[in-house]
């Protein structure tokens, strides 16, 4: 019987201790039976490194101060030997099967990028407080939203197209994943498994609303890179002042929720120059309230709510 390919996992990590034997014994514990673990620890201070030298020779670590995620990502999957590669925060969990499945598909469509499936967000106790807002793979779809419908936790890649099209960006803290994606897309098709593959944890030291502003920033910085690239598709190329006009409106959303209402109105004013008088409801509703500035933001809050609160998992 031939060997089935390895599949290598990254699990990057910096104090989570309180949950890191978890994420591991998620991966441990699937249901096959090449799996390849990697923990790249940051130099965490807490009970980390003595979690790790208990799980043996199951797993390999090295823990040394490293510059964010994306590099400590893109470390472990330099170190892997699989040519199928995942990325499991210390924090969040796989299903039993989440392994399994992604081979599967991946070696039925060998034209695929990658898989991805459901995911669900817990507490710090694990019980389930709703699911990652996921959808069909649509290239032109993930592109013209500006929003990631693809969850981290549970995506499988294959090795040759993560490293065509350059691995993680180091310079990103917050959207590498959906940049990731975005960049991948450009070569070829990623496909959404039905089910579900991932459990992520939203817990007080995860990213919080402070780093709403930086996320909107780079998300910016993303889509201006993404249309100027060679890649980018060229029956795209007519629909770039829309892509890259909400692009800006969702930037403004995170830095005016994020507190930071001057900043939301210099990305509306860049969303306005790429399409004037955009018909999309929340860039005059941003308008409005980033005009009173902190008034208007806690007004916005009283009324309508903060959509990017930790406990709506927006931001982890």
């Amino acid at each position: 019987m031939t060997e089935r390919p390895l599949v290598s996992i990254v699990t990057p990590s910096l104090n989570q201790g309180k949950f890191i034997a978890d994420a591991i014994r998620s991966i441990l514990a699937q249901n096959y039976p090449n799996i390849e673990l990697i923990v790249v620890d940051g130099g965490s201070t807490d009970d980390t490194i003595s979690i790790l030298k208990s799980f043996g020779e199951q797993l390999r670590w090295i823990s040394e101060k490293d510059e964010g995620q994306a590099q400590a990502v893109n470390k472990g999957w330099r170190m892997a030997r699989g040519e199928i590669l995942g990325w499991l925060n210390a924090d969040d969990l796989l299903a039993p099967d989440a392994v399994t499945r992604a081979v599967d598909a991946l070696e039925s469509e060998r034209d695929l990028a990658g898989v991805y499936g459901d995911c669900v967000y817990v507490d710090e106790a694990g019980n389930t407080l709703g699911n990652y807002p996921v959808e069909e793979f649509d290239y032109e779809k993930l592109v013209l939203l500006a929003e990631d419908f693809i969850p981290q936790p549970g995506t499988f890649l294959r090795r040759e197209s993560v490293e065509r099209v350059g691995m993680l960006d180091e310079s990103l803290h917050f959207v590498m994943d959906y940049d990731l994606w975005l960049r991948l897309g450009t070569r070829a098709r990623l496909k959404y498994l039905r089910g579900e593959m991932s459990r992520a944890r939203l817990h007080g030291g995860a990213k919080t609303l402070s780093s709403a502003p930086r996320f909107g920033e780079e998300l910016a910085s993303v889509f201006q890179r993404l249309v100027a690239s060679p890649d980018f598709p060229l029956t795209l190329s007519p629909k770039t002042n829309a892509i890259l006009g909400n692009a800006f409106i969702h930037a403004a959303s995170y830095c005016f929720w994020g507190g930071e209402t001057r900043r939301a109105r210099h990305y509306l004013a860049r969303a306005w120059k790429q399409t004037p008088f955009p018909q999309i409801r929340s860039f005059w509703r941003l308008g409005l309230f980033s005009l009173g500035g902190r008034l208007g933001w806690r007004l916005a809050e009283r009324l309508h709510g903060n959509p990017f609160r930790l406990e709506r998992g927006l931001l982890k």
